[in-house]
């Protein structure tokens, strides 16, 4: 069993813009490592070999829109404690494919989370709460999603493709 999920990964402008706003925020909590940052586009849990095998095969077989999210604001979540980028407005196509992605994983019998799809970019995991700070939107530009491993490790949780997607 592997801990999966689907995600948009950023091109290497918005990975370090992103990381630059991580280093300003000088806040108590646990920044999320540059390499580790994205976009959640679908969380899968733990899975099979067998289901990896078939979500792959089907998720090849949609067709993956370029997306761009323009993130232009910094929120504090609560209940998670985090720190997070949201986007005021964003591109339809990105809900488009997580539902797309969530009619997949449910058709092989792998439970999905009933709540609304919110795209964002984690920055600071334990967070203590909100903060005021201004920023340039930092504009995310993805080109295809990918399934993702999330592997716990001694220096913590290290996230490795699996799978990749371009967009056409």
């Amino acid at each position: 069993m592997k801990r999966l999920f689907f995600a948009l990964w950023p091109e290497q402008n918005a990975r370090q813009q992103c990381a630059a706003l991580i280093s300003q925020l000088n806040r108590t909590g646990k920044p999320v490592k540059e390499a580790n940052l994205h976009v959640t586009a679908l969380f899968l849990g733990r899975i099979s070999a067998e289901q990896q095998a078939i979500i792959t095969r089907e998720a090849g077989k949609m067709p993956t829109p370029l997306i761009t999210l323009n993130f232009d604001r910094l929120s504090f979540w609560k209940k998670p404690a985090v720190l997070c980028l949201t986007a005021s407005q964003f591109d339809q196509s990105v809900s488009t494919l997580n539902e797309n992605l969530a009619r997949i994983a449910k058709q092989q019998g792998i439970p999905i989370e009933n709540r609304l799809f919110k795209p964002h970019v984690t920055l600071v995991k334990k967070a203590s709460s909100a903060i005021d700070f201004d920023f340039a939107p930092i504009l995310w530009q993805s080109i295809g999603f990918c399934l993702v491993e999330s592997c716990s490790g001694p220096d913590g949780v290290e996230y490795r493709i699996i799978q990749r997607w371009p967009a056409i």
